[in-house]
């Protein structure tokens, strides 16, 4: 089908703005070790897009053993936005799947360490970030309610403090933090539980040793770090950049500050919390954060396989 000049003009300026700056940066990247890949093994140019499921496999087992399997999917995710940029047929099909699922078995032992093992917690700065990290995480908190935009000072109307920060509510040491400022209430605040935890990343051991490190006043912003002349105030530029760089030197993708926040909603809902508790825990006010399940495989055999079916003593009306 032919169309106007200007139709075939809005059609490539709709694809050019299809994904978000970021995410074309780092598409491109791919692409770019994916035609580098090519030239390498002589690969024709009409058969690199659309790339036959062979030459994705071959792709993928490039840096096997030495890249996590979620930044090699990523990278074949790239390739597949790429195809549908191209309006190209897509490949990829159950041997492509079967070579990932190898490639990730065989991902080397540093991209499975939990990020707070490259942390050093006897470091005031580090330690902060760590109580940070599991606060949020398992609080289900946005990074804007907590961090403070600047170093050297904060807005006291909108950050909590370390007199928000209850004694332990209970004998495993659980406290309750006060937000006084959220994107839901607020200036009215909401009150969320941090509750302590079996692995690594319990939010009550690290906010123990942050508080025992880093000895805060009652006014000082909670996630605060102590330098030589005083205290400073953890930022969400500086606290995203320290975890990012633990994690892309592991093989995994970089984050955004809302990560913390669904992620902690996926692993309640992984862990078998009900939706409806984790609506009040996460402050959500509303059932939106049900476009944000991740792991729907998990999810819904957890929920809903071996339900306990009530018998049926006549058969259901019509």
């Amino acid at each position: 089908m032919s169309l106007s000049r200007d139709s075939e003009f809005r059609i490539q300026l709709a694809l050019d703005s299809a994904w978000a700056d970021s995410t074309q940066c780092k598409y491109c990247g791919t692409i770019t070790n994916f035609l580098n890949f090519c030239d390498i093994e002589r690969v024709p140019l009409l058969d690199r897009c659309p790339a036959s499921e062979h030459l994705l496999c071959a792709f993928a087992t490039l840096r096997m053993g030495h890249l996590a399997g979620s930044t090699v999917q990523s990278h074949i995710s790239a390739l597949k936005a790429w195809h549908a940029y191209c309006n190209t047929p897509w490949n990829g099909a159950i041997h492509l799947k079967l070579v990932l699922n190898g490639v990730s078995n065989r991902a080397p032992q540093s991209s499975l360490l939990p990020p707070s093992s490259s942390l050093d917690p006897n470091d005031s700065f580090d330690c902060c970030c760590l109580a940070a990290a599991t606060a949020a995480f398992w609080g289900q908190l946005r990074l804007g309610e907590i961090l403070s935009p600047w170093g050297s000072s904060y807005p006291s109307m909108h950050i909590s403090c370390r007199h928000h920060l209850s004694n332990p509510i209970n004998p495993n040491g659980s406290r309750k933090l006060f937000l006084p400022f959220t994107k839901v209430w607020k200036n009215k605040g909401e009150e969320i539980i941090l509750c302590r935890q079996r692995d690594s990343s319990d939010p009550i051991l690290f906010m123990e040793l942050h508080l025992r490190l880093n000895i805060l006043s009652a006014n000082d912003p909670l996630f605060s770090y102590t330098l030589s002349s005083g205290h400073a105030c953890l930022t969400r530029r500086k606290f995203l950049a320290r975890c990012n760089a633990i994690w892309v030197h592991a093989g995994f993708k970089a984050v955004t500050g809302h990560s913390f926040h669904i992620g902690g909603t996926t692993e309640m809902l992984l862990s078998g919390v009900p939706p409806d508790v984790i609506k009040v825990l996460g402050c959500w006010s509303s059932d939106s954060f049900l476009c944000y399940w991740h792991s729907l495989e998990l999810l819904a055999p957890l929920h809903i396989e071996n339900l306990k079916h009530c018998v049926l003593v006549s058969p259901p009306s019509v």
